[in-house]
């Protein structure tokens, strides 16, 4: 067991890069967009810290205006680092702005080649994070690299809504490695992705998919999007019915709000893509049809929805589900 004299020296020896198998320098900064999030950023600050081989430079929290104690958080965690140049930075917002600003004041400021976004209220599996940095390393023309989120769920919650999480959580994984094997860009899970700094500097405010967003830039440009399915984290999904269905809504809506303005179409949006990889979850689970049928029916309520709202331009840039954080609070 780690004493925590060697959790000191650990913090203490930080390196500022790693040399690649091809001799490449790699620098990486890692952003975390963070509201209201106390009692998750500091666990999540302390996982990251022990992830030695994964060549940060930084850690940058960009705080949207948080009401708790997320900001004392962050400082406290920062202040236990033995690195006279500091490893964590905080950025404070004044008002809550919504991601894609707490993206771009991190983008401001980020020092590394490589950026690297996670949501605050994740959980770490062993190297993620040197894994999903690992592909840029070996090839040029990669931008984008997109993290497995896996789902933290408990049935105790909810039977069904666990059950949609791991199977969405799921079809998203088979969707995205069959999609690399045909040489087409994956779903990109916002929650843990990366992309080389200068594919993009700055997020528009309407944009809710930021990870999506990043996606469409890079292939435009004629570069190439990737999935590591080893790179996990850990993530809580929605677990009442009502913070499902809106998360579900202003997802999709994210999704259909990029095809109106830019005629990207995501992958999980394309019923011809994700009909074949449906089917064949499905058939695992064939013993909870009646989940299953629910889980069409809401997601194609949800679908229509939010093409409407995309229609209309109602898709909120700011979005919070209480039962979906780690340390859920109530209402």
């Amino acid at each position: 067991m780690e004493t925590g004299a060697q959790r000191k020296n650990t913090r203490a020896i930080l390196p500022s890069c790693v040399r690649f198998s091809n001799g490449n320098l790699l620098k990486v900064s890692i952003g975390i967009p963070a509201y209201n999030e106390e009692g998750s950023i500091g666990v999540l600050l302390n996982e990251l810290l022990t992830q030695l081989d994964s060549n940060i430079v930084e850690i940058v929290v960009s705080d949207d205006g948080s009401t708790d104690r997320t900001c004392a958080e962050v400082l406290r965690v920062a202040s236990e680092i033995k690195n006279p140049q500091g490893v964590i930075r905080l950025i404070k917002g004044k008002q809550r702005c919504g991601k894609a600003a707490a993206i771009n004041r991190i983008l401001k400021v980020a020092q590394g080649d490589v950026v690297v976004l996670m949501d605050a209220d994740t959980k770490l599996s062993k190297n993620c994070v040197s894994r999903l940095v690992d592909p840029f390393s070996h090839d040029k023309n990669i931008y984008v690299v997109s993290g497995n989120v896996l789902p933290l769920n408990s049935s105790r919650e909810s039977k069904f809504l666990s059950f949609a999480s791991s199977f969405q959580r799921e079809l998203n994984d088979l969707l995205s490695q069959g999609l690399i094997d045909k040489n087409q860009a994956p779903k990109v899970n916002g929650a843990f992705f990366a992309f080389r700094k200068q594919i993009v500097d700055h997020i528009p405010q309407m944009v809710v998919s930021d990870d999506e967003y990043v996606s469409w830039c890079a292939q435009a440009q004629g570069h190439k999007v990737t999935y590591v399915s080893d790179a996990k984290v850990y993530a809580k999904d929605p677990m009442n019915v009502r913070d499902y269905l809106a998360k579900r809504r202003r997802v999709l809506g994210g999704h259909f709000l990029i095809k109106n303005t830019s005629h990207y179409v995501v992958p999980t949006t394309r019923i011809d893509v994700l009909a074949p990889v449906f089917g064949k979850v499905a058939v695992k689970y064939w013993r909870k049809s009646f989940y299953l049928i629910a889980l069409v029916f809401f997601e194609s309520l949800c679908r229509l929805f939010a093409f409407s709202d995309a229609i209309q331009g109602k898709v909120s840039p700011r979005y919070r589900a209480e039962s979906s954080k780690l340390l859920a609070k109530k209402l």
